[in-house]
């Protein structure tokens, strides 16, 4: 049987400690969080050395789980090379996030140019209006602007909708009917006609607050998974 990899990615203002709790519940040891570098730590890291984390997994010929939170889902959704035999999950998601012509429930441009300029003079203000957005508490870690800048960039531009069109039986979306962020009218415009779609009362912060929906949500994609790779 091919072995099947996990591989979790956090959303915009958090760090790889945030999946501790499903982690946890699930007892995957062999689970790789990556850390795109939002919040400063004693190890090194950036949306490229993540990137370069993730193709060296991908290299090693294992069939890849890939779990997204949030800005994560659409991280994972241009990184993966999403062969056949992996498969996408995404928890708070969206295939897009800034508003557009195509893509009308998307947050006005604006509100992320805004956040930019924030971040050039107050960021830690921005993140911790964003949690208050979000209903997280406050971190007392710093606020990592290159790589915060990064992630607000792919939110103004990303779109994975063409991605995932082609891919419709290689990914799943676990959504909260009452996220402020990744808001229903979001989800359901990012994944038209995604039959793989679970709804969970809950808000932006399920991993946290909603541990186990997200962990029996994960361990079907996984066994599944399994099944299909045997």
């Amino acid at each position: 049987m091919r072995p099947v990899q996990p591989v979790f990615v956090h959303g915009w203002g958090f760090g790889p400690e945030f999946w501790a709790p499903v982690v946890a519940a699930l007892g995957w040891t062999d689970a790789l969080m990556l850390d795109l570098g939002f919040l400063e730590g004693p190890v090194p890291a950036s949306p490229i050395l993540a990137a370069q984390r993730l193709q060296a997994v991908q290299m090693q010929g294992r069939a890849l789980l890939g779990v997204g939170h949030s800005l994560g889902f659409l991280w994972l959704a241009g990184h993966m090379a999403l062969l056949p035999t992996d498969r996408l999950v995404g928890i708070n998601a969206f295939a897009a996030f800034a508003a557009r012509e195509s893509f009308a429930s998307g947050v006005p441009v604006r509100v992320l140019q805004r956040m930019l300029k924030g971040l050039s003079d107050t960021p830690e203000k921005v993140l911790a209006d964003f949690y208050s957005l979000c209903g997280a508490p406050r971190t007392s870690m710093v606020p990592c602007v290159p790589s915060l800048r990064k992630g607000l960039d792919l939110l103004l531009a990303g779109d994975a909708r063409p991605v995932l069109a082609a891919k419709a039986g290689h990914y799943g979306i676990l959504a909260a009917r009452h996220d402020p962020v990744a808001t229903p009218a979001m989800t359901e415009e990012s994944f038209a006609g995604c039959t793989a779609a679970q709804w969970v009362d809950g808000g932006h912060l399920l991993p946290q607050t909603h541990v186990s929906a997200c962990a029996a949500f994960l361990q079907a994609a996984r066994r599944t998974m399994e099944q299909d790779v045997k």
